[in-house]
């Protein structure tokens, strides 16, 4: 058979033209799906708002009545809300919810309501976890406090996203095998480290950013191997150190001002086009050790992967989020996990050991369903309705060619037939309390007018004791009363508290007290990385004639630039570049 080349669609969703690969055909072929019809962005969009992370509410488990939190506000969905105890009890059976499939109505319909009936879980909890109530989607935990996607092992991590196999976290993202680090992204194998973003196996350094393997290092950037300097200067051991007592990072002010010379000292020296680590023949950024892995943002031991995010231990997959461990031909996978799983198509949660699966959520250790929710240890279901092996086979074929014949027409005119994943409209969340409003914020009239769900809020009030200008300008002058106070932030005048394990922790850094809600923590730390997007651009050292996709919008006179991204300041080299100047 002939390899089919290139074609150009144009998107249902913002109208903009895309192309599908050569061996984009291939992989819808071995996964028998039709191509898409929406871009790989709106693919994104449309997975990612099913994700609420970070947006909770308290309310009652509708079965045994007590007081929770959940990601879902009773005032907005009709299934019923479950405690992690209750949902995983015998005293519900997902198979009890099961229905006739109905070949007079839209499949996408009756999903629905299958989906509006059948109980969820409060938050997305997995695994063995200990003290984390007031937390979501994380898997063998230990006290977790407002912190998001965190797994593996785990333990006291605060107001942080994205953490894997980590103790002694704050206020930080994208950090994996770290302990006691501070406000930074990117890590991998650091120790006792403040402020530092992108950088690897480094130990008692504060403000560094793209290091390797540095020990005592402060406001540096680049380096490899190091200790011992300051500004990308040598000191002396006992000079180092004196001259940390005057930098003083314990005062607020003092750090503040040593961030604002970071950040403009970094932009004096090169950064790589991409942060791509012994990865072969990919594109994208934070990736490690990747083979043939394209627009991924976020990923480790990928192979044959394309258009993902936050993915670890995949091969031969596409258009997936949030999955692994040890994962295999997965197409179009939302927000959870699938570990030890293959086979699967069109997944929101997804919980371990699947297989042969479409179109599911919340389903685990089960093969051969086709619509279903919740089910555990099941085999050849259709909308949580058990049917004989040869009696499911044709069904399935039965309900894909009807999904054909009967699309579902959503409120924008976007028609979903076999082949396409859950329409936006579905999602029991806002786009503003989603996963994707971090990542492409719009406002309430943009989603509206792409038919996109929204989530009017209202902020809990308190009774603001302290403010935060008014806080000890060095943690040595704070005594325990701040347990007893509620600080009001200093740009959004929300309220928020410290607990008894984070003044542990600032004291344990000698680092001041933060002046802002960690909601605001967190968008500071969002404005810090690069989208999740690629420009076509040219390496910067003027030597070099080196041409890259990068995260790195490209100034607006430049030869390359994509109009629709922001000029960004900083020097871009290629790899080759980038690794002359380091070593």
């Amino acid at each position: 058979m002939a390899t089919q080349s290139s074609e150009k669609k144009n998107c249902q969703n913002c109208k903009n033209d895309f192309v599908i690969e050569p061996e984009d055909f291939s992989f819808y072929e071995k996964m028998q799906v039709p191509p898409p019809t929406f871009c790989p962005q709106c693919r994104l969009v449309r997975r990612l708002i099913w994700r609420n992370e970070r947006s909770l509410y308290k309310r009652a488990c509708d079965m045994c009545k007590k007081k929770i939190i959940s990601m879902y506000d009773d005032n907005k969905v009709i299934f019923p809300v479950y405690c992690k105890e209750c949902w995983k009890s015998d005293a519900w059976d997902p198979i009890s919810y099961g229905r006739e499939y109905d070949f007079s109505r839209s499949f996408f319909v009756q999903w629905k309501e299958l989906f509006d009936t059948v109980p969820r879980q409060a938050v997305f909890q997995s695994g063995n976890n200990l003290n984390t109530e007031y937390t979501n989607m994380v898997k063998d935990v230990k006290n977790v406090y407002l912190a998001y996607s965190i797994v593996y092992d785990s333990e006291n991590v605060y107001y942080s996203k994205n953490v894997d196999y980590s103790k002694n976290i704050i206020d930080s993202e994208n950090i994996t095998q770290c302990e006691w680090i501070f406000e930074s992204i990117g890590g991998k194998k650091n120790y006792n480290c403040i402020y530092s973003f992108w950088s690897s196996s480094c130990i008692d350094s504060t403000f560094i950013m793209d290091c390797v393997n540095c020990s005592n290092c402060f406001g540096c950037v680049n380096l490899r191997n190091k200790s011992y300097f300051i500004w990308n200067e040598q000191y002396e051991k006992e000079k180092y150190f004196e001259k940390l007592k005057e930098l003083n990072i314990s005062s607020f002010k003092s750090c503040e001002e040593n961030w604002q010379r970071f950040q403009e000292f970094s932009l004096n020296f090169p950064k790589k086009y991409a942060r791509l680590t012994n990865t072969v023949n990919s594109t994208g950024d934070e990736l490690r050790d990747c083979n043939n892995a394209h627009y991924i943002f976020n990923g480790t031991e990928l192979e044959n992967v394309k258009y993902g995010f936050r993915l670890l231990q995949l091969e031969d997959c596409m258009d997936i989020c949030y999955c692994g461990k040890n994962a295999s031909l997965m197409y179009e996978h939302a927000i959870g996990g699938s570990e030890n799983s293959s086979s699967t198509k069109f997944t929101i949660i997804g919980l371990p050991a699947l297989n042969e699966v479409e179109y599911i959520d919340t389903c685990t250790s089960s093969d051969n369903l086709f619509g279903c929710i919740g089910l555990k240890n099941k085999s050849y279901c259709i909308f949580n309705k058990q049917y004989e092996k040869e009696e499911y086979f044709e069904m399935v074929e039965k309900i894909k060619k009807h999904m054909d014949e009967m699309p579902y027409i959503d409120s924008k005119s976007r028609m979903y037939k076999y082949g396409e994943f859950f329409p936006f409209e579905f999602s029991p969340f806002g786009y503003n309390e989603t996963v994707i409003n971090d990542h492409f914020p719009i406002t309430k009239d943009e989603a509206q007018k792409m038919g996109y769900p929204w989530k009017e809020k209202n902020d809990n009030q308190y009774t603001i004791t302290i403010k935060a200008s008014d806080l000890p300008d060095d943690i040595k002058d704070v005594d325990d009363s701040i347990l007893n106070e509620t600080i009001e932030c200093e740009v959004t005048k929300k309220p928020y508290k410290i607990t008894n394990y984070e003044l542990e922790f600032y004291r344990r850094m000698n680092i001041p007290l933060p002046r802002l809600h960690q909601d605001e923590r967190y968008r500071h730390r969002l404005m810090l990385k690069n989208p999740m997007r690629l420009w076509h651009r040219s390496c910067m050292n003027k030597d070099c004639k080196n041409e890259f996709e990068t995260t790195y919008a490209p100034a607006r006179n430049a030869s390359l630039s994509d109009a629709g991204g922001p000029e960004r300041p900083e020097i871009v080299f290629c790899e080759k570049c980038y690794q002359q100047e380091v070593y």
